[in-house]
């Protein structure tokens, strides 16, 4: 397999399976340009085996056209525009989530993820803090924060408010988003939410 076509979630199967070590796993991150919380997260969420994975075919696109695309998919998102984002989805499409056991395949179960998310976090702000295009791969590094003021499938509302880092890998086929993959450290949400909210800040 070509480099650029080896994909982060790929490379978290590997690592879950053995075929890659931690420390090269780290490494190959730092190489693609994901800053220290990047590669963080990422390995937080490989590490835990919180969510199944699954093969989809790989990617296309240059780094212009990922980076338009995801613009206009975050602003439907923050606009709540759920046609849009059902549609810039493959009709079987892959979405791993480190909140989730397992990976959500297809349009209807994607949206319905989606919806949950909008429900239980009606404010949530994404703000971006990195975007790197590596081959047929979009990585974009963000702190997601709001208030958890909605029921997520097994997390209750709390009323908290909480700021998490992420990294999420969006590979796109014909224009369309083929798999994409959250990684964050569910630890940490945890944390925030159910032990108490967002740690102050160290002086």
């Amino acid at each position: 397999m070509k480099e650029e076509e080896y994909t982060i979630p790929e490379m978290v199967d590997d690592v879950r399976a053995g075929k890659i070590g931690r420390r090269q796993f780290m490494k190959q991150l730092t190489l693609m340009g994901i800053s220290a919380a990047g590669v963080g997260a990422i390995v937080a969420a490989a590490a835990s085996r919180q969510f199944a994975t699954k093969s989809v075919p790989q990617g296309d696109g240059d780094a212009v056209d990922h980076m338009q695309r995801h613009d206009q998919h975050l602003a439907h998102q923050s606009q709540g525009n759920l046609d849009q984002l059902h549609n810039d989805y493959a009709k079987h499409a892959v979405v791993e989530d480190s909140m989730y056991p397992h990976p959500f395949v297809g349009r209807a179960a994607i949206m319905a993820r989606k919806n949950a998310g909008m429900a239980a976090i009606p404010g949530l702000k994404i703000s971006v803090t990195n975007r790197v295009v590596h081959g047929n791969q979009l990585t974009v590094e963000w702190v997601a924060s709001g208030t958890h003021s909605g029921d997520y499938p097994g997390l209750p509302a709390t009323g908290r408010s909480f700021s998490i880092p992420g990294v999420t890998v969006v590979v796109r086929q014909n224009g369309k988003i083929v798999r994409e993959a959250l990684y964050y450290d569910m630890n940490e949400v945890q944390r925030q939410l159910v032990h108490g909210g967002v740690k102050p800040p160290v002086v």
